[in-house]
């Protein structure tokens, strides 16, 4: 099916939105083309190897994408309930995108690395924990509800999460790459601009409102705009000092917690007296 006729198709049954329906056409096959040639670029230049999650991402979207275009054209009456069905699988895999973006940015301390890698965790199994809590508390339970709510709940904790990554690397002035801050920013304009969507777009009469259902693709194609600079080549990373302060500051945390917990335990083997 080519985009000219369906373009026309709209413009003839439904001239309020075609102009609406014709732009969102446009925005998802650039940004599908933009994806294939991200993917593409990264087997020659070998990027996939060293953010094999980003690109693991970037490939999920663009197979989840032309997967939905399929079942639109086959099955169109189940289309709707597949996509929402299926809205929480790009969250969750790019999930994995800021545990790399994290580990790409310490990897030069691998104290602070570890100790982020454990909080990154606990806090997916949080957010995990407190959708199968909201299901059976639930007196109406709705698969799409829970998936909404996933998704929401988990764009959230990335956009805090790119947030504190981004503060502690301009603090410390930690070096990066210009593939890694390419990374970092892109996919935070397109979180950013997911959660203010999903919250927005859920109040009281902004959900019918078109132009809601434009912020997320034009933040995405966006960003798939700074990926194609940023990540035309493998860049080397940036020399490192050879302990850097973050690492530093992390020791002393470590050595100052230890002390603590030590003394916590003394406490309680001498019955409650130091």
């Amino acid at each position: 099916m080519s985009l000219l006729p369906l373009c026309v198709l709209i413009f003839r049954t439904r001239p309020p939105t075609a102009a609406a329906s014709v732009f969102e056409q446009i925005l998802w096959w650039v940004g599908n083309a933009a994806e294939a040639f991200l993917l593409l670029r990264s087997v020659r230049e070998k990027l996939y190897e060293k953010y094999p999650a980003f690109y693991f991402y970037l490939g999920t979207v663009l197979l989840l994408q032309l997967f939905r275009f399929s079942v639109s054209v086959v099955y169109p009456l189940a289309f709707p309930a597949f996509y929402w069905y299926t809205q929480f699988l790009p969250a969750t895999v790019g999930y994995a995108v800021i545990l790399e973006i994290f580990k790409q940015s310490l990897k030069s301390s691998p104290g602070a690395a570890r100790m982020a890698r454990t909080v990154l965790w606990g806090v997916l199994g949080t957010v995990i924990l407190k959708v199968v809590v909201d299901a059976l508390s639930s007196p109406t339970w709705s698969m799409a509800t829970s998936f909404t709510g996933f998704e929401r709940n988990l764009r959230t904790v990335q956009a805090l999460l790119i947030l504190v990554i981004v503060t502690v690397l301009t603090s410390y002035a930690v070096p990066t790459s210009r593939n890694l801050k390419g990374i970092v920013f892109g996919y935070g304009l397109y979180i950013c601009a997911s959660v203010m969507s999903l919250a927005f777009g859920s109040l009281p009469g902004n959900a019918t409102r078109p132009g809601w259902r434009h912020v997320q693709p034009i933040a995405y194609l966006a960003a798939l705009v700074i990926w194609s600079c940023t990540l035309w080549s493998l860049q080397p990373d940036p020399e490192t000092e050879a302990e850097p302060t973050i690492e530093r500051d992390y020791r002393l945390v470590a050595e100052q917690t230890s002390r603590v917990l030590s003394k916590i335990r003394s406490y309680f083997k001498m019955g409650g007296e130091l």
